[in-house]
């Protein structure tokens, strides 16, 4: 009998777990991107003045497998050391598609969402202290921020989907975001050749408003921050930056560029 009843309960259990799927999610584009690492000069630096100018390719996988997005990003930014302070300010554009394939396998999966058009822009800053030992240089703590602005017909799609209502399906209308917080960073640079530095730089904040802008009446629950962590390397006037994070979806992004 107690078999029977244990059966009969793994069987209700199951059938529950079959009967639900995972939503649809759709989070504003460059969400997870808009924060990025933005060289500055080292205090060792003889130049402690410097522009950067970068190309990137980026991604942002959305989650429960509801599609991904590839953007282009076009960069600039300026930079100045002195001692113990440094700052950073840019601008940034960007544009791209959605991309929904059948290897995704979903259930309840939107093809709609392919091939919709991405484009927008936006600006960062950063600031930070900072302490030097040897050929090291401790960014102990960077107040670094985004806001960002996005067009296109993803954006519009965002809308209606979030206007249908559905329980399986979870869509921000948010077309500008803000991003705050705090960075930590290592950089150092070669014995050899000063000119040639290497960072490692750890990022954790907030999209303020997008959490919210998530939540259904069907209370799913919707928390976290954005996390960033970058690599990059300067040698001598050229550079380059790998990120990988996560703000509602998971994020890359490649960076290659010139500074003067």
């Amino acid at each position: 009998m107690k078999i029977h009843s244990a059966l009969s309960l793994f069987a209700i259990i199951s059938l529950f777990l079959v009967s639900c799927s995972t939503p649809s999610y759709f989070v504003p584009a460059v969400a997870g991107n808009d924060v990025t690492y933005l060289p500055k000069p080292m205090g060792s630096d003889s130049i402690n003045v410097k522009n950067y100018i970068s190309g990137s390719i980026g991604g942002l996988i959305l989650p429960y497998s509801s599609g991904d997005l590839t953007m282009g990003f076009l960069n600039f930014s300026r930079a100045h050391t002195s001692k113990n302070v440094n700052i950073a300010y840019g601008a940034f554009g960007f544009a791209g598609e959605t991309n929904y394939d059948t290897e995704y396998n979903k259930t309840n999966g939107i093809p709609e969402f392919d091939g919709k058009g991405i484009f927008g822009g936006g600006l960062r800053t950063s600031i930070g202290y900072y302490d030097n030992a040897g050929n090291a240089e401790f960014r102990i703590l960077s107040w670094e921020n985004a806001l960002s602005f996005e067009s296109g017909s993803y954006s519009d799609f965002r809308q209606k989907m979030r206007e249908l209502n559905d329980p399986n399906i979870v869509s921000s209308k948010k077309t500008t975001l803000f991003t705050t917080g705090g960075a930590t960073e290592i950089i150092w640079h070669g014995k050899k050749n000063i000119n040639n530095h290497f960072a490692f730089r750890l990022f954790y904040g907030v999209t303020p408003g997008l959490n919210s802008s998530l939540k259904t009446q069907y209370n799913l629950d919707v928390n976290g921050g954005a996390f960033d962590f970058a690599f990059y390397f300067k040698l001598n006037k050229f550079f380059g930056i790998l990120n990988t994070g996560a703000n509602k979806g998971g994020t890359s992004k490649l960076s290659l560029g010139y500074s003067f």
